[in-house]
């Protein structure tokens, strides 16, 4: 734990004491002396440098030279509480090359074909998530849009490519493609929230402050870096970086520089003429994908406070670490299942158990 973030130390913590539970294991912690000292609250032992190897690792960050001998636990920021796992057996590969296509198969095998029980649910939590775009119709949507591109200057009757979520260092070859072809296309409007040099005026950078309400408004297609819940709303988006949920059939996914040019010639070309390279179940898997993140596999504990508590995380831990028992808490539970079933991720549901989840999930309502 190297992290600055409480409410990332903290996660870590309670998580690599769940999986000493699962494994029969005790807690070693490697971090700064601040983050030691809070281990020491939970069971952690003195010696950072123990003779036994380790049965795996729990970490807020997954580096490139991270081991594949032993199981690693990668714990999320925001939400209630989310975490990757991948196990030797899983593959030789790196935990980002791996982990896309075990979740693809989790994906595949348990929410897919539940996806009839799931929809009310994933309806309810796309509607949450789209609380920050506060456009209601397709006519205001083209209003905006047409602000948007007066304001920035473009051609409103031009498809508008979106590149997001890009970290500096990372996926260069791709970024660097991406903006190659951008300078060197005038089919297009694009938009990059880095700040890149562009040689001619269909290209706009530095748009990291740019409201979601334009960005969405403008977008046509979004070449993102990251996660994005862009398919779930209807945008279609190239996968060009690192995502979970790569492989989940939402997103087309860029592995090479030669596919990244095929892809966006296709995207510039079909949307230039008013079409979409977004498929018919494309959208619904978004959806899913999108409920699996913020719901399925978001697992909700009495021990730690939301993520979105901020500043007031640890007097609300604090209070939580007084009052609450650890008995029969859900995230216990969750990471012996996730341990002893060797599966990718955290889940708040016990998948393999569809007649439990279609009692669990809230029936639909009305949202009005």
């Amino acid at each position: 734990m190297y992290d600055q973030d409480i409410r990332a130390v903290v996660r870590t913590l309670m998580v690599a004491k769940a999986v000493c539970g699962a494994a029969a294991a005790r807690l070693v912690v490697l971090g700064d002396p601040e983050s030691r000292q809070l281990a020491e609250v939970f069971g952690a032992a003195a010696d950072v440098q123990p003779e036994t190897p380790p049965v795996a690792l729990v970490t807020g960050r997954v580096e490139p030279a991270v081991p594949r001998d032993i199981p690693v636990v990668h714990v999320h920021g925001t939400g209630a509480l989310q975490a990757y796992a991948l196990f030797p057996e899983d593959g030789p590969r790196s935990f980002e090359e791996e982990l896309p296509g075990r979740v693809a198969a989790f994906f595949e095998q348990y929410v897919w074909p539940q996806r009839e029980v799931i929809r009310p649910s994933a309806e309810r939590v796309a509607w949450q998530a789209k609380s920050d775009y506060q456009v209601r119709t397709d006519t205001e949507r083209r209003q905006l849009r047409n602000y948007g591109c007066a304001r920035l200057g473009l051609d409103p009757d031009l498809p508008t490519i979106a590149v997001t979520a890009h970290v500096p260092g990372r996926d260069t070859e791709l970024f660097e493609t991406t903006a190659r072809f951008a300078a060197s296309d005038d089919s297009a409007n694009w938009l990059f929230a880095d700040p890149i040099a562009h040689p001619h005026d269909r290209v706009r950078s530095g748009l990291a402050e740019l409201s979601t309400n334009i960005l969405w408004s403008l977008t046509d297609v979004a070449v993102s870096f990251g996660d994005s819940d862009l398919p779930a709303f209807g945008i279609p988006v190239i996968q060009s970086g690192f995502s979970e949920g790569a492989g989940c059939g939402a997103t087309h996914v860029a592995r090479t520089p030669p596919d990244q040019v095929r892809l966006l010639e296709e995207a510039v070309a079909r949307h230039g003429k008013g079409d979409t390279i977004l498929g018919p179940e494309q959208r619904e898997r978004g959806r899913l994908w999108l409920w699996m993140r913020r719901c399925g596999a978001d697992v909700p504990t009495q021990l730690l406070p939301h993520w979105a508590h901020g500043a007031d995380y640890p007097r609300v831990l604090a209070v939580n670490l007084c009052y609450v028992e650890r008995d029969g808490d859900p995230l216990f539970s969750a990471v012996h299942r996730m341990w002893e079933r060797r599966e990718p991720l955290l889940t708040r549901f016990d998948f393999r158990y569809p007649a439990g989840l279609s009692t669990t999930l809230t029936p639909a309502r009305s949202n009005r």
